[in-house]
């Protein structure tokens, strides 16, 4: 759980939780891009071509080893939003997990704060394998890069910096692991 105090930092840094729903993001951050696994944005046939399930198996593990590189040093948070989400969508979610999983899953739904640091890799893992697999898509907050990164579909996660140098920061590492921001 993250603290209040962790809590306070980070409204202040980023005035909001659920960045995913900002309608004009560019208001509030001044470095913006997409991390996915191509350079480019894909013609309609060619991403219905190329994408889907397969897509994301292919691809998943450049996610996780790209978040793992960024919060390896860096202390990282997620928004964990349960509005809106309907007990059949929650089951759903449940029953692609493992039993470790589901209780993990299970705990994070059971407070009310919405906000969690991420110290633990395997916890880490899960989350980002969450978005990979487009069961539930979280917002990932690393504040020492002022940058939060948007679980979405695809494999197409936006990224919304407060600074050229997290923005680089973050490009570097996205790069070395074999995927792109454009």
């Amino acid at each position: 759980m993250a603290t209040n105090e962790e809590i306070n930092m980070l409204h202040l840094k980023f005035k909001k939780f659920n960045i995913h729903l900002i309608e004009e993001p560019h208001k509030l951050f001044s470095h913006i891009g997409i991390m996915d696994v191509f350079n480019r944005v894909l013609t309609e046939e060619e991403a219905s071509e190329l994408l889907g399930r397969s897509h994301n198996v292919k691809y998943g593990e450049k996610f996780i080893s790209t978040f793992s590189s960024l919060i390896h040093e860096n202390e990282a948070y997620v928004h964990i939003s349960k509005k809106g989400m309907r007990k059949e969508e929650f089951k759903f979610i449940l029953s692609n997990l493992n039993k470790i999983e589901t209780k993990f899953f299970r705990k994070l739904f059971s407070s009310d704060k919405g906000v969690y640091k991420v110290s633990d890799k395997k916890a880490l893992i899960l989350l980002v394998k969450l978005s990979v697999n487009e069961l539930y898509f979280a917002n990932f907050f690393i504040p020492s890069f002022d940058t939060v990164i948007i679980g979405n579909y695809d494999l197409s996660f936006p990224i919304y910096s407060k600074t050229a140098i997290g923005f680089e920061r973050v490009k570097g590492i996205v790069e070395k692991n074999g995927l792109f921001i454009r």
